[in-house]
């Protein structure tokens, strides 16, 4: 299951998930629709058929409602991480970027899937609101570093969600693994997590993953705002 972003603090152990799976689930849904209004208009088209112009019609409304229906959910998880960074005091922000992907790595995840560069973009305006400073920084490299041992381990990621120190043997979630890296770029340290919260986007909100034991996590805040306020970093996963 993708991440679509991975924070970390450096002022608490606590970090945070939030679970991109709905949006990919729905791009594709949305990405079948098209292809099927396209393939039948293209039929009647070539076969002299003036019925062609309805699933034209059909087509366009489907391209629409998949951009407006991924804008809903990134706008919607953005909205939700700028007011619990606000509630943790947080008062600046450093956000990966994968810098030239699409021409070293691009694929149908990163070009269409994931919009990087709007993201960014509605992530600083709403920040702005909460009178927080975001940084963008070149996190090419973050994922094969280890956050453990300040190694690179190319087989570190042995596969989705999970990176083992090949030093130590120990094991982080890999996307948290390159929200660290990117914080020690910047000049942080972040402790290690000891509780990671998981949420997934939904068309109602942003919605807790109940852990196995039933309890539902809740989003964490200090008892009183920090004179400097911590430092957060987030990691926008590829796939």
């Amino acid at each position: 299951m993708s991440n679509l972003f991975a924070v970390v603090f450096s002022h608490s152990d606590v970090a945070i998930l939030i679970k991109g799976s709905t949006v990919k689930a729905e791009y594709y849904w949305w990405k079948r629709e098209i292809k099927t209004y396209q393939s039948i208009r293209d039929w009647l088209r070539n076969h002299g058929f003036e019925s062609w112009r309805k699933y034209h019609t059909y087509y366009l409304h489907a391209v629409y409602k998949r951009r407006e229906r991924l804008r809903h959910y990134y706008r919607t998880a953005i909205r939700f991480l700028a007011r619990t960074m606000h509630e943790m005091g947080v008062d600046e922000v450093f956000v990966g970027y994968p810098y030239l992907v699409n021409q070293n790595n691009g694929n149908e995840y990163n070009a269409n899937v994931w919009w990087f560069n709007k993201i960014i973009k509605w992530l600083s305006e709403v920040l702005q609101e909460y009178g927080i400073k975001l940084n963008v920084v070149n996190e090419y490299g973050t994922s094969r570093q280890c956050s453990i041992c300040n190694a690179e381990h190319e087989n570190g990621r042995v596969k989705r969600g999970l990176y083992i120190c090949e030093l130590t043997g120990i094991r982080i979630n890999a996307d948290i693994n390159a929200a660290r890296n990117i914080a020690k770029r910047v000049g942080y340290e972040t402790p290690t997590p000891r509780k990671i919260l998981s949420f997934i986007v939904t068309t109602n909100g942003i919605k807790p993953i109940t852990p196995k034991e039933g309890v539902t996590p809740e989003t964490p805040k200090n008892e009183t705002r920090p004179t400097r306020a911590g430092k957060e970093v987030i990691q926008q996963r590829l796939s």
